[in-house]
């Protein structure tokens, strides 16, 4: 595959190779062959995809990144990096002025009750972070699936979107941050964070690995990242994160 390479100097100084593909499979797979601090930018992924495996419409007009960070000290200090990947994009986010952005748990930044990006974070066995990040930017992907209208949204129809290489250079600043502060404050800073955005408990229908759909109003998360589920009793029910499937908001 043709791609042009760059480098970029960030905010905070950190250097990253960023390499450039009108075309690619998935960026997340490209990744794995990179050293840290490397970047993969597609204009279109044929086989993107989000949380187990499902398909992630990747057209022409959004933006595909992923990038390679270092886990340093080994995996285990890198639990709930999700978590304060998505919070850094979040903010990202509202520096654009889309004041109603917020973050869908896991991993799904909203504008309002439509979904505009999607984060993926694995971990493959050569000791690297590879963070992948698709945002709706001017691309419709309810062309590609009609469902897609009562969901999703993109830049566009919220703010006047910056260029292209601006959004992707917002991003790997958002994402080197998210770097220095897990390394700072791990996943607990993530968590209070959030928290602060989910103050307002929301109807939800949660469904788990074992079959199960559970209901109530979620309450944030715990000090372990677990969800917190108001029931209809009134008993707040701590949900394992790593039994749930899909979080599904209820909306009015």
């Amino acid at each position: 595959m043709n791609f042009k390479a760059e480098n970029y100097w960030g905010r905070d100084g950190t250097k990253w190779t960023l390499r450039h593909y009108r075309s690619a499979g998935s960026t997340n797979d490209i990744c794995r062959e990179l050293p840290a601090w490397t970047a993969v930018w597609a204009d279109v992924q044929t086989r993107g995809r989000g949380r187990f495996g499902r398909a992630f419409v990747s057209g022409q007009g959004g933006l595909w990144i992923s990038a390679v960070m270092p886990a340093i000290g080994g995996a285990q200090n890198w639990a709930g990096f999700s978590l304060r990947v998505g919070a850094c994009l979040l903010r990202y986010l509202k520096s654009l002025d889309i004041s109603s952005a917020r973050l869908r748990w896991p991993n799904d930044l909203m504008c309002g009750p439509l979904k505009v990006a999607g984060l993926l974070i694995e971990q493959p066995s050569n000791g690297m972070l590879i963070v992948g990040f698709g945002l709706n930017i001017t691309n419709e992907p309810w062309g590609d699936d009609a469902a897609l209208r009562s969901t999703a949204t993109n830049l566009a129809e919220w703010i006047e979107p910056p260029d292209l290489t601006t959004v992707a250079h917002g991003v790997l600043d958002a994402l080197s941050s998210a770097h220095n502060e897990m390394l700072l404050g791990g996943m607990a800073a993530a968590i209070e964070e959030l928290n602060l955005t989910w103050e307002v408990p929301s109807p939800v229908e949660i469904h788990l690995n074992t079959g199960k759909i559970v209901s109530g109003l979620f309450k944030g998360l715990d000090a372990e990242g677990h969800l917190q589920l108001l029931d209809a009793d009134g008993f707040t029910r701590r949900i394992e994160h790593p039994m749930v499937e899909r979080l599904r908001e209820i909306l009015p």
